[in-house]
């Protein structure tokens, strides 16, 4: 007789798993990744430490997770960002603006420092992170050059090529504001226009 409970438990296993990571965004925002104790997230997800080590086993392991969460949504933003706007430009300007305040705000900046230094202290927390981050979010983006490029725009060259270097632009100022602590000027809205029409202009993005 095939057994119904195993479905259930992963079914709860994967709420509890959400509840925790959406916590320890929570508190990792509010009072920083090193101020916050395992257990606060346990106490404001619910469920107990022990699960929590089951799934993700101690802190880098759920901050792993958040910052994997956060390039999953950063991905629905960018399908809700093409299926709103008229032009390829303006998807693009929007993704800039949306990275450059994700940039510039002091709770990703105390973010990034964290995962800069756990990434200089544990290489396999690095590839692990540069694999289920960077990468996933350089493919979010080539897929939708390559959507552009199937619907007729002439671009200048792969998409992946493309992708690499528009998320390069603002991987620099996300990386100069966690080691600056957020001192440097990148520039006010017109900047960021200015950028992203000389990209579209290079890119073939009419």
């Amino acid at each position: 007789m095939t057994s119904t409970r195993e479905p259930a438990v992963d079914e709860r296993l994967l709420r509890r798993r959400e509840c925790f990571v959406a916590a320890a965004e929570q508190l990792f925002m509010e009072q920083g990744v090193e101020r916050t104790a395992l257990a606060d997230v346990v106490k404001r997800a619910g469920g107990s430490l022990a699960t929590l080590y089951k799934l993700f086993g101690g802190k880098a392991g759920l901050l792993e997770a958040v910052m994997v969460s956060r390039v999953e949504q950063s991905g629905l933003r960018m399908v809700e960002f093409a299926a709103a706007a008229c032009s390829p430009r303006e998807v693009l300007l929007r993704l800039a603006r949306d990275l450059r305040h994700r940039s510039v705000d002091p709770a990703e900046i105390a973010l990034s420092r964290v995962v800069i230094t756990s990434s200089i202290e544990d290489p396999e927390f690095a590839s692990r992170f540069y694999g289920r981050t960077i990468v996933e979010a350089r493919g979010q983006l080539e897929r939708l050059f390559a959507h552009w490029r199937d619907a007729g725009q002439a671009l200048t060259a792969e998409p992946a090529l493309l992708s690499a270097m528009f998320l390069g632009m603002f991987i620099y100022e996300v990386h100069s504001q966690a080691i600056s602590h957020g001192s440097i000027c990148e520039g006010d809205d017109s900047c960021l226009e200015r950028k992203v029409a000389f990209f579209c202009q290079a890119a073939g993005l009419g």
